[in-house]
């Protein structure tokens, strides 16, 4: 039996009902077209690989010089955390905070949430503490900056490119593949999907937690 759901777009604001879909199939919002849910095969092993090979090419982005300026004859590198300190060292703390939480911690914390709730669902099962980083998996997401960091660099890159010679290091590429993988990770996990699933989960399960 198909099973529909009331969801609000949230673009217009407008609710419509959306059914049940099979892989491949999206819903979209009927006034402006914005996607209301997608279906893809096996999204929880999508979205775990994905989540696992962001932390991987995330963990080489640290480890590696991020890029390098060449001024004056005088050279200059930094690595992807020095980022954040060269703007704490120039005054610029308030950013310097900012960056670190919205284009480090938050976007860490999201993966592993994701991990954690889609090897969960992969297996059939939903822990209640799963409950809460659920909830804030989807609420984090217009608080990831992962996306506008690397935009503002490429967007600075050219401007320095003017100015002096900018190498590009190791790491700039690792945080770009960390962008994109962390991107198609959150948008595996379709948060009508989820939803539903976990609670076909619960409904399965509350009979034999009553049990005696």
């Amino acid at each position: 039996m198909s099973e529909t759901a009331s969801v609000g777009c949230p673009e217009c604001d407008l609710l419509g009902e959306v059914p049940s879909l099979v892989p491949g199939q999206r819903a979209r919002c009927a006034r402006c077209g914005y996607v209301l849910a997608v279906c893809y095969d096996d999204p929880y092993a999508r979205a775990w690989s994905f989540s696992v090979a962001a932390l991987v090419v995330l963990a080489i982005a640290f480890s590696f010089p991020f890029l390098s300026i060449a001024a004056a004859g005088v050279t200059n590198s930094m690595t992807l955390v020095q980022t954040v300190l060269y703007l704490s060292q120039y005054g610029a703390d308030g950013i310097a905070v900012l960056v670190s939480i919205f284009v480090i911690l938050v976007p860490v914390l999201m993966l592993v949430f994701i991990i954690a709730l889609a090897t969960a669902l992969r297996a059939d099962r939903f822990h209640p503490l799963l409950m809460a980083p659920t909830r804030w998996l989807f609420h984090l997401n217009g608080w990831a900056m992962v996306e506008v960091f690397a935009i503002g660099v490429i967007v600075s890159l050219v401007k320095l490119a003017a100015m002096a010679r900018v190498s590009l290091g190791p790491s700039f590429w690792a945080y770009l593949a960390f962008t994109g993988l962390f991107l198609l990770a959150f948008s595996s996990m379709d948060r009508l999907t989820v939803w539903r699933d976990i609670e076909r989960i619960t409904t399965k399960t509350r009979p034999e937690s009553g049990k005696g």
